[in-house]
């Protein structure tokens, strides 16, 4: 099976889901966070290289301030699993801007990051704070900062991490949008769009979506030996 080597999940429906059900949206988040938490799990034992997860865009601080303090908390309590990545060889990474996140959770990023570093097993990429539209943006500035050539090359290179363009970008919650959400390395993603609620998401859905994955063909503008 070609199991893509970079997945990226934007994912939607905490809220709605703990809405359906009664529930404070905190329930829903810490759902999510239980669910993300699996996926990992499951991406590391498929054989995915690179998992990216949205957890917080730069859009999000619209949101109530109690939400906003318990996303971060959520956050800084999953990068608080330092002895799990350590037993599973998990590489830690978050993209987004630093600039206006709690400093408690500035630094445990740093510290995690620094951990983790040399761990190959899987890199998981936490967006937290993050917009596409920012990151392009702020990859310009650095290469006029450097007094060079705006390419795509150039812009590759100063994006938050380097990491590989994902292979495939999976949206639950039945929206079907990108949401400012890797914007210049999705150019030739493969999309799939779920209903289900993320912390409805199971690893058999998962599995399927990576079955479909398998039938696609990606020509990346050019075109196959049946055309």
């Amino acid at each position: 099976m070609n199991i893509p080597t970079h997945v990226a999940f934007i994912m939607d429906g905490n809220g709605r889901w703990a809405k359906a059900k009664g529930l404070a949206r905190l329930h829903g988040h810490r759902r999510g966070l239980d669910v993300a938490e699996r996926i990992i799990d499951h991406s590391l034992e498929v054989g995915v290289k690179y998992l990216s997860l949205y957890v917080f865009s730069t859009e999000n601080w619209k949101r109530p301030r109690s939400e906003i303090n318990n996303l971060f908390a959520l956050a800084d309590k999953y990068l608080s699993r330092f002895e799990k990545f350590c037993a599973d060889r998990v590489r830690v990474v978050v993209s987004g801007e630093r600039e206006g996140l709690p400093k408690g959770l500035v630094d445990k990023i740093a510290d995690i990051e620094q951990k983790t570093k040399d761990f190959n097993s899987i890199c998981v990429n936490l967006c937290i704070n993050y917009g596409g539209q920012k990151e392009i943006v702020e990859a310009a500035k650095k290469l006029v900062k450097q007094g060079k050539e705006l390419t795509v090359e150039g812009l590759k290179a100063n994006l938050y991490n380097a990491l590989p363009d994902p292979d495939l970008i999976v949206r639950t919650g039945g929206q079907k949008r990108l949401s400012n959400y890797l914007l210049f390395q999705s150019a030739y993603s493969e999309l799939a769009f779920t209903d289900t609620l993320w912390p409805d998401f199971t690893n058999e859905e998962y599995d399927k979506i990576l079955a479909d994955y398998n039938r696609r063909t990606r020509n990346f503008g050019g075109i196959n030996g049946s055309e």
